[in-house]
């Protein structure tokens, strides 16, 4: 069997008005990372669920 590691890229977020991102932060359920991809989801109108390629 071969295994390929998965490639992560990260991306730096700067949030210049901090009220809010406090507010933000207040409203996350999960952890940072899936709330903010799922903006980024529901934004794009993607459905790609996790551990899916995106082609």
């Amino acid at each position: 069997m071969i295994f390929r590691k998965k490639r992560m890229k990260k991306y730096l977020l700067l949030v210049e008005n901090e009220k809010l991102w406090e507010k933000f932060k207040l409203s996350i359920k999960k952890d940072i990372n899936s709330e903010i991809l799922d903006l980024i989801r529901k934004k794009v109108g993607d459905n790609i669920s996790r551990g899916q390629k995106n082609e």
